[in-house]
């Protein structure tokens, strides 16, 4: 009699089972910038074959549209004094994120190793829009603007804090 009571307890109706709504395994959407902590870390060793490596297997895999990847892309290719494709790769960057004004900075930084002072302190300004606290935007605007000779900017930029 204890052995029944036991087998009533533990088994459960068919119709019980039936009805419980199976649970489907979540859709894998791709993720665009999985492997950003892998090109950071090479980055940072300074390792910059294997850190291209990745980038290159990153935008293959994601049709060029990773931002990250692009970007370190670009900082090495500044290093190597590759500075227009730098400059490229970087704009492509501030338009996959306009909102972005470390990516309109490094625009600027670009066109300043270039000798286009002008169109630098243009992208300065517009980084200086997105973000008004930042001073590595004023000091870099103040040199753009001293290789200008416009030196009545340079203080106002600089001593204004705008």
């Amino acid at each position: 009699m204890a052995e029944e009571r036991l087998q009533m307890r533990t088994q459960f109706p068919a119709s019980a089972e039936s009805q419980k709504p199976r649970l489907k395994k979540a859709p894998e959407f791709p993720i665009l910038e999985k492997q950003n902590w892998l090109i950071h870390l090479h980055y940072i060793r300074k390792d910059y074959e294997a850190c291209k490596v990745v980038i290159k297997e990153q935008l293959q895999e994601t049709q060029g549209l990773c931002e990250y990847a692009i970007y370190v892309q670009a900082l090495i290719f500044r290093l190597e004094g590759n500075i227009q494709e730098s400059l490229e790769l970087f704009q492509t960057c501030a338009i996959l994120s306009p909102q972005c004004a470390d990516n309109l900075k490094q625009v600027a930084r670009s066109l300043f190793l270039l000798g286009k002072h002008k169109a630098a302190t243009e992208v300065y300004n517009e980084a200086a829009k997105l973000n008004q606290k930042d001073w590595e935007i004023c000091h870099n605007l103040g040199v753009c603007y001293i290789y200008l000779k416009q030196f009545n900017k340079v203080i106002y930029r600089n001593g204004g804090g705008t």
